[in-house]
């Protein structure tokens, strides 16, 4: 599968600085399931985390703290509401929160133990971009965790899902990406995949980075 481009990455930054003040709000309870499923699955005991659109940090409850957790968003906005989160939370966790583009980021080759990315891939510029820079970053080995809604390719729902897309691209994200086949397409292995969410409609991709990979 080739590359798919959602749109200006600077316009998603917008969209999402825009969010930020009543993010947890709209997408906080909705998607909770999902996000607190992952951690059922994510081998992360003193491991370094890289969390892909940390977002305001409604994730870092889930973490142990045995974890070092780094995480990015585009938005600088979000990242000020995350760090006012770990503030409030005050409980020791190792994190470390910076402002980067997803697809071009900047750490090192074989950085993070583990990769997370919940509900991510459906709003970036270039996603199979964003699944190669995943693969980059991660160490051989080293598990890869993505949650998003993922476009059914067989049912009704799917034309749906196709007709309603341009919509919910104004407010941040796409609904015709077909998420599970796109990463079937990249070199990340997939272990299994599992339904979250309201009516199963989003997926939980478990992988890792093949080990030959360096």
């Amino acid at each position: 599968m080739g590359k798919k481009n959602n749109g200006n990455g600077r316009s998603m930054e917008g969209i999402y600085s825009f969010y930020s003040p009543f993010y947890d709000l709209i997408f906080g309870k909705v998607l909770e399931a999902g996000r607190k499923k992952a951690f059922n699955y994510l081998n992360s005991f003193n491991k370094k985390v890289l969390e892909v659109g940390i977002g305001t940090g409604l994730t870092l409850p889930h973490y142990p703290k045995s974890c070092h957790i780094v995480g990015i968003d585009i938005s600088a906005k979000m990242i000020q509401r995350a760090r006012e989160r770990v503030k409030q939370m005050g409980n020791g966790l190792k994190v470390e929160l910076q402002v980067m583009d997803a697809c071009r980021m900047t750490f090192e080759d074989n950085t993070f133990d583990a990769v997370l990315s919940p509900y991510v891939i459906t709003t970036v510029q270039d996603p199979y971009q964003f699944c190669q820079e995943i693969i980059r970053v991660c160490k051989p080995g080293g598990q890869i965790i993505i949650v998003n809604h993922s476009k059914d390719p067989d049912r009704l729902l799917g034309k749906i899902e196709s007709i309603a897309s341009p919509f919910f691209a104004k407010v941040g994200f796409v609904t015709d990406l077909d998420v599970v086949s796109l990463v079937k397409s990249t070199e990340i292995e997939i272990q299994r995949i599992i339904d979250c969410n309201l009516f199963n409609l989003h997926k939980i991709i478990l992988g890792q980075k093949p080990m030959h990979l360096t």
